[in-house]
């Protein structure tokens, strides 16, 4: 602060030294803000990946729901008669996909019928065809009345004698 003294007819401006303290204070202040603001900034960052992650996560989940529900729809329109018949050409393709996908392929012949519309027989002639896995010393996943199960088949066709 600024102080005008009279000193015998003349006029001098003397500097406090507390304006010097204030504007180091103020700059110390300042570089506090901006310190906090730059840790706020990426704090905000990080959350926004993480906000990020779980949308795209939940973007895998809903489309893979999605697909589901695709396939439950396609099944029951079918069922329905709703849904024109399959090609020869197309079941063909889909049995196809579904004996190399490794995650169906060990459905048993039964339930990849019913999903594309066909005998359990065709399927069984195709894995054949393909040999894809092999029927002995192998566990089948298998639906039924709902449940779904593991079923041996080392046996299947064994004589029990």
């Amino acid at each position: 602060m600024a102080s005008k003294e009279k000193d015998g007819g003349s006029t001098s401006v003397k500097t406090s030294g507390n304006r010097r303290g204030d504007l180091a204070k103020s700059k110390g202040q300042f570089e506090s803000l901006q310190e906090s603001l730059r840790q706020s900034v990426a704090q905000m960052e990080q959350w926004g990946n993480w906000a990020q992650g779980l949308i795209e996560s939940r973007d895998d989940e809903i489309a893979a729901l999605q697909a589901r529900v695709d396939a439950l729809e396609t099944r029951l329109l079918r069922e329905t008669g709703d849904e024109p018949r399959l090609t020869n050409a197309q079941k063909r393709e889909a049995i196809t996909a579904y004996l190399t996908d490794p995650e169906r392929t060990n459905w048993s012949d039964r339930e990849i019928a019913r999903q594309v519309g066909t005998s359990p027989q065709t399927v069984a002639n195709w894995r054949q065809r393909l040999s894809v896995t092999s029927r002995r010393g192998q566990d089948r996943t298998v639906i039924r009345g709902g449940k779904v199960f593991k079923m041996r088949t080392d046996n299947i066709g064994q004589n029990k004698s």
